[in-house]
């Protein structure tokens, strides 16, 4: 066998996955049939799986390290939206038997590598998995275990009227860096361009926020699918509306300068998924704490609407500067 051809499914594992699993001694170095795992005194175990296919999720031809930590991150995300701590994860690889991509060596030892400065990064261990071929595209799964102190769990279903939305850091620079590594915004300075498709490639789960919401927030969410769409998930779990002010949604220096060219822009930014920022209900009352939240975290928390009483129109009503409503083209990123 080459050098650089595909390797056996055992050889993969030993390889290229094993070294992924030596923190964890109730993984058994993936040689057993599971993983023995010890629980945690006093906490709960929050789990969590997505799937990632290629052109569904990312682009064929995306290389695999961008590919590793986009897989890893955005379960990491769901992790942050309950407030958990990460701990362990289980992996599933399905490589497809045709295509112009080689799934070699070169391209298991690149994944692995950025999985293995993935779980260094946010301290959570492979512990067991499975591999196998399939006649459609590249498909990761990944399930990903947590620990959260009893009752201190964020959920959906907690969000009051009254409550303030807020939402961190900046939204909109994953879709439009989808654009960008298209080809797209070719107009944009350089390092802007950098900015928004490494935002694109490598999201940034805001897993120290998530654990310090706890008795701050009412409830919480990911922007996996859209703000707006995760928004409404909010409101239809807590039997709520929401109106948000466009104008205040906190946007990245790339992403104004895309929208003072093209105001429309503002309505992909709202719509668009993968930004995986949390947005969270806050009741008026805990507002200066989180101003201190986010100077203590160096990370922006933006109010950028108010929960309100059901209403008989959409779940989320997006408002311009001067209060008119913004008709949406869609609600968000579907899946089918």
């Amino acid at each position: 066998m080459a050098e650089h051809s595909r390797p056996g499914e055992f050889d993969l594992i030993a390889k290229f996955l094993r070294p992924l699993a030596t923190a964890e001694s109730g993984a058994a170095s993936l040689t057993d049939d599971a993983a023995v795992l010890t629980t945690k005194n006093g906490c709960r175990l929050v789990v969590t799986m997505d799937t990632l296919v290629a052109g569904v999720h990312f682009l064929e031809f995306t290389p695999p390290h961008f590919i590793a930590a986009k897989a890893l991150r955005v379960n990491l995300s769901d992790l942050a939206a309950m407030g958990a701590e990460p701990a362990y994860y289980t992996m599933s690889l399905s490589f497809p038997t045709y295509g112009e991509i080689d799934y070699d060596t070169n391209w298991m030892d690149s994944f692995s590598q950025a999985l293995s400065v993935e779980q260094d990064l946010y301290d959570i261990t492979l512990v067991g998995g499975d591999t196998v071929s399939t006649p459609g595209p590249l498909s990761i799964s990944i399930t990903a275990f947590g620990w959260v102190e009893p009752g201190q769990e964020i959920l959906r279903s907690g969000a009051n009227i009254g409550d303030i939305v807020y939402v961190s850091g900046a939204v909109g620079d994953s879709v439009l860096g989808l654009t960008a590594v298209q080809g797209g915004f070719s107009e944009l300075e350089h390092s802007y361009l950098e900015i928004i498709t490494e935002r694109h490639h490598r999201p940034q789960p805001r897993l120290n926020l998530g654990q310090r919401l706890y008795g701050l927030a009412s409830s919480a969410i990911d922007i996996s699918d859209g703000l707006v769409q995760d928004l409404g998930h909010i409101c239809k779990a807590s039997n709520v509306s929401a109106t948000i002010r466009a104008i205040d949604v906190p946007l990245s220096e790339p992403g104004m300068s895309l929208v003072q060219n093209d105001p429309d822009l503002i309505k992909t930014i709202l719509s668009g998924g993968d930004d995986y920022e949390l947005i969270f209900t806050v009741p008026p009352e805990w507002q200066q704490s989180i101003t201190s939240l986010a100077e203590e975290l160096d990370l922006s928390l933006t109010p950028i609407g108010v929960i309100e009483a059901t209403n008989q129109g959409d779940l989320v009503t997006v408002e311009d500067s001067t209060g008119t409503t913004v008709a949406m083209p869609t609600s968000g990123y579907r899946h089918f």
